[in-house]
């Protein structure tokens, strides 16, 4: 008996002693092995403080730096050694406390030739080449995950893209959580929960977002609610000022709220969507100043889409697509803009004809995708041109 006591305590005591050797070394040795996986897999720098773990196997991981990419304070792993027996790389948690994501958007550059000394002939294209995929390139790493909680994240995105000035969008105190998450198929259904904060450069509004709800891969089934309050429409004036003018439109201030109530059976998703515009603040005349037509006619339209929804300046869609395949169309936006038009027309100074012939100059203007609107609903306006605008003029010196 005393020799199995004997055996025992020494075969413990030796345990412990492989146990602190290899936690030792892991301490010691398993950060910059860590970095280096990164570094060889992204080849960014990548620096980390402290790597750790318990008896328990609970993994842990201090300052993580990847230059210019990701950092984060602390993240926590649990994995689950069952699912890695199963070729599987399967996690019970995962837990990152205050991670911060930084993407930068840049317009691609296309290699045009080589100089004789060597030097890149270099420009930018008007759309990226789009490199080719292998079908079992795109097959999705067999990741699984129980539990993801995120703290206190943020997301920073910097589209240096265009040409007339660089903008950068901020989603901060984002708290996320995520459960079932599986990278491969599995009959199980993923549920999320999202909310952040973005700021508006100086301003002291922040704009709200909250996106939750579940997604069943397997079937491609999902149901979801997405809702962003206080969108500054000013700041983002980057992406539209070739299109308009805030200036001649008198446009100082103006933030749009915008919700999307998500669901989808068997691949088809249908997003029923609503944008309202709200605390716009238009900039005054001067004493003798005369009003600009692109003014005027903001006017117009303004109380054209107040007259249809008892003051407010509201527009309801709806976007069909595809789960495996989203994609964000124009259709069904201008079906929504016509019939807001339709509904206006008895108020507004238009005659039925103009009315009719308003949404028609929109469609000629070219607008394809959402992207396109605000070119096609400032071009197609001033195509009405000879038809409208002189009524509207005299319509704007009777008031």
């Amino acid at each position: 008996m005393k020799r199995i006591e004997k055996i025992l305590g020494l075969s413990i005591i030796s345990f412990a002693i492989i146990f602190g050797a290899f936690y030792i070394f892991l301490v010691i040795a398993g950060k910059q092995i860590i970095a280096k996986q990164i570094e060889n897999l992204i080849h960014k720098k990548t620096t980390v403080e402290f790597f750790g773990f318990n008896p328990g196997f609970h993994l842990e991981i201090k300052k993580l730096n990847i230059e210019g990419i990701f950092k984060a304070d602390s993240i926590y792993i649990t994995p689950n050694l069952f699912g890695f027996f199963t070729g599987k790389l399967s996690f019970n948690n995962l837990k990152l406390i205050r991670p911060e994501l930084t993407y930068i958007r840049t317009p691609p550059v296309v290699v045009e030739g080589i100089k004789p000394n060597g030097e890149i002939i270099a420009s930018l294209p008007a759309k990226p080449i789009q490199p080719e995929v292998s079908p079992s390139s795109t097959k999705p790493l067999p990741f699984a995950f129980r539990r993801i909680k995120i703290k206190d994240g943020q997301i920073n995105f910097i589209d240096q893209s265009m040409s007339n000035k660089s903008i950068k969008i901020i989603i901060k105190e984002i708290n996320c959580s995520v459960s079932n998450l599986y990278l491969y198929p599995q009959r199980t259904m993923t549920s999320f929960d999202l909310t952040g904060k973005i700021p508006w450069g100086d301003s002291e509004v922040q704009g709200q977002i909250e996106f939750n709800g579940w997604i069943n891969h397997f079937k491609k089934d999902m149901q979801a609610s997405l809702k962003i309050k206080d969108i500054d429409a000013v700041y983002l004036y980057p992406y539209y000022s070739t299109w308009v003018d805030l200036d001649k439109a008198r446009i100082e201030k103006a933030k749009l709220n915008f919700s999307s109530d998500i669901k989808g059976l068997n691949n088809n998703i249908t997003a029923a969507c609503h944008m309202e515009l709200t605390n716009m603040v238009r900039k005054p005349l001067e004493a003798g100043e005369s009003e600009e037509k692109a003014s005027v006619i903001t006017n117009k339209v303004l109380d054209m889409f107040k007259t249809a929804d008892q003051g407010r300046v509201e527009l309801n869609f709806i976007i069909p697509t595809k789960m495996d395949s989203p994609q964000f169309g124009f259709e069904n936006f201008k079906t929504a803009f016509e019939g807001k038009i339709m509904q206006s027309r008895q108020a507004s100074a238009f005659k039925p004809a103009d009315v009719l012939t308003f949404p028609v100059k929109l469609i000629e203007s070219g607008a394809k995708t959402f992207s396109d609107l605000g070119k096609a609903l400032v071009d197609g306006i001033f195509a009405i041109g000879n038809d409208l605008g002189n009524s509207i003029r005299e319509k704007a010196v009777v008031k």
